[in-house]
């Protein structure tokens, strides 16, 4: 289901800027060439896509992320330009619902921002999901209050907000981090997802790694919000609510807050800075990072001097064993493609590029998808 809504209005100047630093914080360095209906894509570290896209052919259905949808939005697009026929279609229902799909065999791949864990009671009839890791980006504490521009928040503070044990703006915790902000007495409205989200999880995941002692709601798709909360179905719904919420303030991926026109926090980060949440916080969160032997990885609460610390990553999970060989041509061709030429337009919809060691190692795994 695609969006209708332009994605981001960036401005020449952001763009440039962000371009620049994520290309430098990532160290990427792909080169593409073609020849006729063949496809060769190159990365630096030496990992290589070779596709006959004009041998590709039929329908894959994918859901799941609404973190990841304007880039797999552009990805599907720009993959119809070289491979004219497969037609892939991505609906946003959410980490779980796309996770849940994939284990029912709804849809030949998955968006997620979470991992499968043992509690989601899920079974998958054809293997143990890969995860593909795609890219990653921040999440936003947006926030709409009249006259606030700007707004300094740690996580013991964000912690105390959405737990709502802080629970009106001019509250001395939050006066301490912005003693000049005009903040008014008024309650704070929180906003967060009503529906099983990976935004949620890496959320919540990264006030039990930075604020463990002012966190109590533990980590997850869902968690217990408080009674006096508002919830909204998927990241879009949730920038539309905070939007319209005088004196509200929740957590939504940056595209969405982007297109939404919303303002949002810079949040401090493990080395005390405060840091804004866009690309080049993202791409200074990779660095570093410990990738396990299933690509899976955690940025959050990342080390780094520049590292936006609700950094997010996102993963396409695919079932290794397909039963139809078009559908396993198709999917390692889609796959694929969003690994090598697909990393080169992740910023332009506001996203930063895996890096190249991380790309290489799930460039390699595209063998394990066989029929």
């Amino acid at each position: 289901m695609k969006r209708t809504t332009p994605r981001l209005a960036w401005s020449a100047a952001l763009l440039i800027l962000s371009v620049s630093l994520v290309a430098a914080a990532c160290g990427s360095d792909k080169t593409s060439s073609s020849s006729g209906s063949t496809s060769t894509t190159t990365t630096a570290a030496g990992g290589s896509v070779s596709t006959d896209y004009s041998k590709l052919s039929g329908t894959l259905n994918g859901s799941g992320s609404t973190f990841q949808d304007a880039f797999e939005q552009k990805a599907l697009t720009e993959f119809k330009t070289k491979a004219s026929g497969v037609t892939v279609n991505y609906t946003k229902s959410g980490s779980t619902a796309g996770k849940t799909d994939l284990a029912n065999g709804v849809v030949q791949f998955a968006g997620t921002d979470s991992t499968i864990k043992p509690t989601d009671g899920l079974t998958f009839k054809n293997g143990t999901p890969l995860y593909f890791p795609i890219v990653a980006a921040p999440i936003t504490v947006s926030f709409n209050v009249s006259g606030v521009k700007t707004l300094k928040l740690d996580a013991a503070t964000i912690a105390g907000i959405f737990s709502t044990k802080i629970s009106t703006w001019d509250a001395p915790e939050i006066k301490a981090l912005n003693p000049t902000a005009k903040l008014p007495s008024a309650p704070i409205a929180v906003v967060h997802r009503s529906d099983g989200s990976g935004t949620t999880s890496n959320f919540t995941k990264y006030l039990t790694l930075a604020a463990p002692s002012d966190w109590t709601l533990g980590a997850g798709d869902t968690v217990n919000w408080p009674a006096t909360t508002q919830g909204a179905q998927k990241g879009s719904g949730v920038a539309a609510l905070i939007g319209s919420t005088p004196n509200s303030i929740g957590y939504t991926d940056l595209a969405d807050a982007v297109t939404a026109n919303l303002v949002y926090a810079t949040v401090k980060n493990s080395a005390g800075n405060y840091v804004k949440a866009d690309l080049a916080g993202s791409a200074a969160a990779l660095e570093g990072i410990t990738v396990n032997a299933d690509l899976t990885y955690n940025p959050l609460n990342a080390a780094g001097a520049k590292a936006y610390p609700i950094t997010s990553p996102t993963w396409i999970i695919v079932s290794p064993q397909q039963t139809d060989p078009t559908v396993a041509a198709a999917l390692k061709g889609y796959v694929g493609f969003i690994l090598t030429d697909g990393q080169k337009f992740a910023n332009s919809v506001g996203y930063s590029p895996i890096s190249t060691d991380l790309d290489k190692k799930a460039i390699t795994q595209l063998d394990q998808i066989t029929s």
